[in-house]
């Protein structure tokens, strides 16, 4: 069967948007990591140029490595491939009785593996033709997965970049990609950089969906291709998830553990009513007694002395630790609106932490 490939994600139309690291996200089999393989490649046999695979534990890196060129080893014919421990090799073919006698040399390593759990290990060992790190599978599941994310997880990966990218040297510029389906925007990295999702009404010149981060060589893309989703649709698997949630992520591309059920813009006669702090981030409580409503918005007034924290690391000076509920009159309101199903919240990542923090104070 002939395929269409113009359906799938285009690296190259992403890369014209000039970042360093580039946070993909996208319907299940919509070409993400095949485009991603498939540059890193054509780098190597064009330029020599190198890549890191990297994967969050030692056992997601030994068992992805070892697939790593199956799907894609098709659109190079003339060369093999191979994967030894956390080397991955390329070569162009001579015969094929000759390849079997040949021996694979360091002239042949296209690309290396790490995981974030032992980077720690790999700093003084240098790596000077990386020019591309492809980090799959970025985001978890927590619906249907027994991993978690690490502590501190996008630190590690920042630790790993400097380690490979060497900064400030004359190492090539390393640009990352970070793949995965779309789950939450609820994870540590959306939090760590202040990430967004694109605009799905506003598309680029090329038809992507790209968010640029104000201040940061950051892009986020929403990778929906109207032809790859229609195609999806034709196939058998599409009658088996037809309706049943799970075609909104497989299909459309939704994030299958967000919904937006209480998100809500503040109503503009919304007052300052208090702020709290939860993991370095300072969150606005806003009231409207004619409304009946309290917002949570990431907007806040500065000026207005009632901020609580909730866990020491957060507390500082002019600020009130919450250690029971039941003595903080603002707080507690708070709660007792949201068990009435009367807290609006201005978007789904502020939801998701507030369910984190009205948990927390369940326990106080």
């Amino acid at each position: 069967m002939t395929v269409d490939n113009s359906i799938f994600w285009d690296i190259d139309r992403t890369l014209t948007h000039n970042a360093l690291f580039y946070v993909i996200m996208g319907n299940r089999g919509g070409g993400k990591s095949y485009g991603a393989k498939k540059r890193a490649i054509k780098n190597f046999i064009n330029k020599k140029e190198q890549f890191g695979y990297l994967r969050r534990t030692k056992d997601d890196l030994k068992d992805s490595a070892k697939e790593f060129f199956k799907d894609v080893a098709k659109e190079f014919p003339d060369y093999e491939f191979k994967v030894d421990g956390n080397k991955f090799y390329c070569r162009l073919s001579v015969d094929e009785e000759n390849d079997k006698a040949r021996k694979w040399t360091e002239d042949d390593v296209i690309g290396y593996g790490f995981n974030l759990t032992t980077s720690s290990n790999k700093k003084s060992i240098p790596y000077p033709n990386i020019t591309m790190l492809i980090y799959d599978e970025f985001l978890l599941d927590n619906e249907s997965s027994n991993q978690r994310y690490m502590k501190n997880e996008p630190r590690a990966l920042l630790n790993l970049y400097e380690t490979i990218a060497r900064p400030g040297t004359d190492h090539p510029r390393v640009l990352l990609f970070m793949l995965a389906n779309s789950t939450s925007v609820n994870n540590p990295y959306f939090l760590f950089w202040d990430l967004q999702m694109p605009d799905e009404n506003k598309p680029d010149g090329n038809g992507k969906y790209i968010w640029h981060h104000p201040s940061r060589p950051i892009v986020v893309e929403n990778v929906k291709k109207q032809a790859f989703i229609e195609a999806k649709k034709k196939t058998e698997f599409y009658g088996v998830i037809k309706d049943t949630g799970y075609d909104e992520y497989s299909i459309n591309n939704a994030f299958i553990n967000d919904d937006d059920t209480f998100v809500e813009k503040r109503s503009s006669i919304a007052r300052p009513y208090f702020s709290f702090i939860y993991k370095g981030q300072r969150f606005g409580v806003w009231i409207s007694m004619s409304e009946g409503l309290i917002w949570v918005s990431e907007q806040y007034d500065p000026g207005y002395p009632i901020v609580y924290t909730l866990t020491m690391k957060d507390h500082r000076p002019n600020t009130m630790f919450l250690r029971n509920k039941k003595q903080a009159q603002h707080f507690n309101t708070f709660i007792q609106a949201y068990k009435d199903g009367l807290v609006r919240f201005e978007s789904i990542l502020i939801k998701s932490l507030c369910y984190e923090v009205i948990k927390l104070t369940m326990c106080i």
